[in-house]
């Protein structure tokens, strides 16, 4: 069951699904502390090595393990030509006919995290077609003031009325402003341009898209450079005007009808005033 309360811890933020670490690295420079969640035992090596001196000194914790319903063990499948697609979902770890293979990992709720270390600031979900296990553990009494997730495109269940499932969770846990962040640009979505790339050419859209991320590329915070794996800025540093639910769906409806794949967006959700 999902917390009843929870304060919010305003220097804390999870990275949930933190891969090699890239976005833990930014939110620690920005000074927060950090719960970094990770499956693959793969990334566990990385993430150790990479932040010894920060888990040291308690700026980071390392959680091992899978986000479920519940703790315990479950197969999880390691895309072993791209490890960012590594997922309890075989059809995206093996997404193009990937190589992959099943290991047995470690499970945590994600009210478990809740209940553990606090409400967050903030909380970035990229777990690969599992993302609403996180936002279906969480009330409107304990849910961060600003979450991302991705926007769903691959996986067993339909991406459309996952993403509708996705939206219509946020807006009942009280998210009443978003963003729609494309992953090549750090960017929101442009609808007229969304919308002209839909009526091209698939190969005249990917040209597209690669001009945009050449060209309107957010590539800096300041002195921090984002890494190719990197989410961006979160919160109000993320580009672009916030937007009702409504409007946010029908951007959404936009990119859906656009069946270029070269660009993929994270839906970034804000509860209360700015």
């Amino acid at each position: 069951m999902p917390p009843t309360t929870g304060e919010i811890e305003r220097d804390l933020i999870f990275d949930v699904g933190a891969s090699n670490g890239d976005d833990s690295a930014y939110y620690l420079h920005k000074g927060f502390r950090v719960v970094a969640v990770e499956a693959s035992p793969l990334m566990h090596i990385t993430l150790r090595e990479r932040f010894r001196g920060e888990i040291e000194d308690g700026r980071l914790i390392l959680v091992p393990a899978a986000i479920a319903s519940e703790e315990g063990e479950a197969p999880f499948w390691i895309c072993d030509d791209e490890p960012g697609r590594s997922s309890f979902d075989r059809a995206i770890a093996s997404y193009h006919g990937s190589r992959h293979h099943s290991v047995i990992v470690p499970t945590c709720s994600f009210s478990s995290l809740l209940e553990r270390f606090g409400t967050p600031f903030y909380c970035k979900i990229d777990i690969e077609g599992c993302d609403r296990l996180c936002i279906e553990q969480m009330s409107r009494l304990a849910r961060p003031s600003y979450l991302s997730l991705e926007l769903p495109t691959i996986g067993s269940a339909p991406a459309e009325a996952e993403t509708a499932w996705i939206m219509d969770r946020l807006e009942d846990l009280g998210y009443d402003r978003f963003k729609i962040i494309s992953q090549v640009t750090y960017r929101q979505a442009a609808a007229l341009l969304a919308a002209t790339k839909m009526r091209m050419p698939q190969r005249l859209s990917l040209r597209i898209t690669l001009l945009e991320q050449a060209v309107r590329k957010y590539r800096r915070d300041e002195h921090w450079v984002f890494g190719d794996e990197s989410s961006g800025p979160f919160g109000e540093e993320t580009r672009g005007k916030w937007l009702s639910p409504q409007k946010a769906r029908s951007l959404i409806a936009i990119i859906r009808r656009n069946r270029d794949l070269s660009d993929w967006y994270d839906v970034h959700a804000a509860a209360g005033a700015a």
